[in-house]
């Protein structure tokens, strides 16, 4: 769960596995300055109340954090296609793949 700092504020996000979306919460100090679960945009979810990466990325850019491609890759999930793999991944994942 990244927890960072910006200017006064406290911003946690992640991805919420279980639930299967993108969460967000901003305090200032002990306010509460926005969640996910109250925002009538975020309706993401089985039960609503996710955010979508690209809505992750609108609400922290709306409090002046930005992050790296790499910080976008890895919560989407994803690694960049130049990222060797160990061989004995490489083998494992061929070993599963087979028919």
């Amino acid at each position: 769960m990244p927890t960072l700092h910006h200017n006064d504020l406290t911003l946690t996000y992640g991805w919420d596995a279980p639930l299967q979306y993108f969460y967000l919460t901003v305090e200032r100090g002990k306010h509460l300055v926005y969640c996910n679960m109250d925002d009538p945009d975020a309706t993401v979810g089985t039960y609503g109340g996710g955010l979508t990466l690209m809505q992750l990325q609108t609400q922290l850019s709306a409090h002046g954090v930005t992050l790296e491609p790499a910080e976008l890759d890895a919560l989407a999930g994803h690694t960049p296609a130049s990222s060797p793999r160990a061989p004995g991944v490489q083998a494992l994942m061929e070993f599963l793949n087979k028919p």
